[in-house]
């Protein structure tokens, strides 16, 4: 698909496209190394510093990332990976943010956001994830902690948070009044 093919389709027909395909890997007959296109980076994610690139997901690194030992999952659990990542729950950095990001979008799997670990290649030419995998709330809400927020879809964070309190036992290392304040004063990149 080429620059001027992407700017005819919506983010709806790219997310149905990029099912298909999944639909098509999952049953065997997706052809080998292809990429998926999940299109531009939405708003949000442009104001985190992100190129203005599509965003590229290898079916080899898919397929390599739903067998790990420590982060299993089914394919079908990432259906609408596209619609997902135009609206995350949090945008935080790994490293240098200038070339990579992590995003908590809201696909689960094991009562567990999905963490999209993003490379912005060295050429500047493609956006890449690298990473895909289920991630623990408390660990990626100590990040915030850690004072790695870029973004922070701060009504739906909370939402997670009130559920993090039922069992406090899975956060016994956060102090989530903290956590609170700290997402209550961050201020949103424009």
């Amino acid at each position: 698909m080429t620059a001027n093919d992407r700017n005819k389709y919506s983010i709806e027909e790219i997310n149905r496209k990029f099912n298909k395909e999944l639909s098509m890997q999952m049953a065997g007959i997706l052809p080998k190394g292809h990429i998926y296109d999940l299109g531009r980076p939405c708003k949000i994610l442009l104001s985190t510093g992100f190129p203005d690139l599509t965003i590229e997901l290898s079916s080899t690194r898919l397929e390599e990332k739903s067998r790990q030992k420590n982060h299993p999952f089914n394919l079908n659990v990432v259906y609408d990976l596209v619609l997902a990542l135009q609206n995350p729950l949090a945008v935080l950095y790994y490293g240098d943010k200038r070339t990579s990001q992590n995003i908590i979008i809201e696909l689960y799997y094991n009562c567990k956001c999905f963490l999209v670990g993003i490379f912005f290649l060295c050429d500047k030419s493609r956006v890449s994830i690298r990473g895909l995998f289920p991630k623990d709330t408390c660990e990626w809400l100590n990040w915030i902690v850690q004072g790695k927020a870029l973004y922070l879809n701060k009504q739906k964070i909370q939402t997670l948070i009130d559920q993090q309190r039922i069992n406090l036992a899975d956060v016994i290392y956060l102090d989530l009044n903290f956590v609170e304040s700290l997402i209550s004063t961050f201020m949103n990149p424009v």
